[in-house]
């Protein structure tokens, strides 16, 4: 209703205020999900259920439990600090109008409980990003968004048809009735490669990353935060809620080579990162790397590991929505993201500086911030799982440090370019903006446990469980003829 509200606005210059209204407001609607949520119940709830096409049993269902909760909390949380850094930049309704559409279909995606539904909503996410890469990204804009556009639209067909299986095999769209039945093995090896290859290339896993650094690096900053922040969360969402409940037989056979590519992916990165010398290309790199060691955590199937994942998706989501809205800042102040062109911007813009600081040195998994509590759970339950995986992994951590450190030094250190005009620090506008980010990475960092224990249940109960092995059907069948037995007997001593 907000997007339709600000599409349709007469007075386009007051557009910009209207959006933030609205994304404020849903923000502060949406702290209600974490105070009146129950720590101890393990399912769905703030349910809602209405009926869409009765005569099919598709209903527009919605539902939260703790895998979804923080998901729908950062982007409640992401979107109106983008609307505030779009405000020197932007002026058109159109841009704002595709943001609160694109937040829409984001948590319409997290809360379905109808499968048809949240297929609805999945697919409803490309239309505002395919505009907001295509209309208001750089100079090869449109090579990044069909390529973005031809990667998950691929992904997306093929979901559509494991989800037709599914849904006639159980007869319902209700995800809790299908989450409830039982596939066969076979059938569970092709709906995980049609549901997981969707998910996996919007995380995106080595190697279906081709669509990410041209996306990344062309879209407006605020485009790229809610690529980076918020939608390749929901590729890992997709895992937790569809690929490995439901088809916990083709997870387990198939972790191992995800774990392998993911790793491979987290190497892949932080080596290309330290290639780069477009300093936005190298934070697109960081966070493909920074996305594989997610999934090494999700798929060691252990509690630490999902926690960790699942924590590490909320502190990743927060420093890169900080680093890509600075790269956009200093993007304005010098029409450039090479960083030849820049150097000793430290004496001239210290606030900036410092604040680029604290969430570059969020992302190194320094302890204390954000980023350290997630990236040790998903190393201590990856060790646990596969020592050999988890010594490589710490290589990640050591390029990272180098390209970081080396991007910090050739922006904020050294001598100033002698092409570069007066540079002017942060206006209040953007210390406003990124001190929320600064806050919560300390918040995160200090207290994991606040964020930790409304996903404990939910992660026990709808995956943890779901990947022990269901009785044997012999077992059945054994006390099917035990009771069959009884009945004759019983039948005999009535005669």
């Amino acid at each position: 209703m907000g997007a339709l509200l600000v599409g349709l606005f007469p007075w386009e210059k007051a557009t910009k205020a209207l959006t933030f209204f609205i994304s404020l407001t849903v923000f502060i609607l949406s702290l209600q999900l974490y105070t009146k949520f129950d720590l101890q119940d393990a399912g769905f709830q703030f349910k809602e259920l209405f009926d869409l096409v009765p005569s099919l049993g598709i209903h527009y269902a919605v539902g939260i439990d703790g895998i979804s909760l923080w998901l729908i909390l950062l982007t409640a949380f992401v979107v109106p600090l983008v609307v505030l850094a779009g405000f020197g930049s932007f002026s058109q309704r159109g841009y704002y109008a595709c943001i609160l559409l694109l937040e829409a279909a984001v948590i319409g995606t997290l809360a379905s409980t109808d499968i048809f539904l949240f297929y609805l909503f999945w697919e409803l996410m490309l239309i505002p990003a395919f505009f907001l890469i295509g209309l208001w990204g750089g100079e090869n804009r449109m090579k990044a968004t069909i390529k973005f556009v031809l990667y998950t639209m691929l992904g997306s067909l093929l979901m559509l048809v494991a989800l037709l299986y599914v849904t006639h095999e159980v007869h319902s769209f209700d995800y809790t009735k299908i989450a409830d039945h039982i596939f066969a093995d076979d059938a569970q090896l092709w709906c995980f490669l049609a549901f997981g290859l969707a998910f996996l290339i919007k995380v995106p896993l080595f190697p279906l990353h081709g669509w990410l650094p041209e996306a990344y690096v062309e879209a407006p900053a605020g485009g790229t935060v809610l690529l980076s922040a918020v939608m390749v969360k929901l590729g890992v969402y997709g895992l937790l809620r569809f690929c490995i409940p439901l088809f916990p037989t083709a997870a387990k056979a198939l972790a191992p080579w995800i774990m392998v590519l993911a790793l491979v992916g987290v190497l892949h990165g932080a080596l290309m990162a330290t290639l780069q010398t477009n300093f936005k290309k190298i934070l697109a790199y960081s966070s493909l790397s920074h996305m594989g060691m997610i999934l090494l955590g999700v798929f060691t199937f252990s509690l630490t590991g999902l926690q960790g994942g699942v924590l590490q998706m909320v502190s990743h989501g927060v420093y890169m929505t900080g680093l890509f809205l600075l790269t956009g800042m200093l993007y304005e102040r010098r029409q450039s993201y090479e960083m030849a062109d820049f150097g000793g911007w430290a004496k001239t813009t210290p606030v900036l500086a410092t604040l680029f600081l604290i969430l570059m040195a969020t992302a190194l998994g320094i302890p204390g911030l954000a980023g350290f509590a997630g990236e040790i759970l998903i190393l201590v339950s990856v060790y646990k799982a596969n020592p050999v995986l988890a010594m490589i992994s710490i290589a990640g951590f050591v390029l990272s440090a180098w390209y970081f450190f080396y991007l910090y030094g050739k922006i904020f250190l050294g001598s100033a370019n002698k092409k570069q005009k007066a540079i002017f620090d942060l206006s209040a506008r953007e210390i406003f903006l990124l001190l929320p980010l600064a806050a919560a990475v300390l918040w995160i960092g200090l207290s994991p446990n606040f964020f930790l224990r409304p996903m404990e249940k939910s992660l026990q109960a709808n995956v943890i469980e779901k990947l022990k092995p269901a009785p044997a059907m012999t077992d059945f069948a054994a006390n099917e003829r035990r009771l069959q037995e009884e009945i004759e007997k019983d039948k005999r001593g009535s005669r």
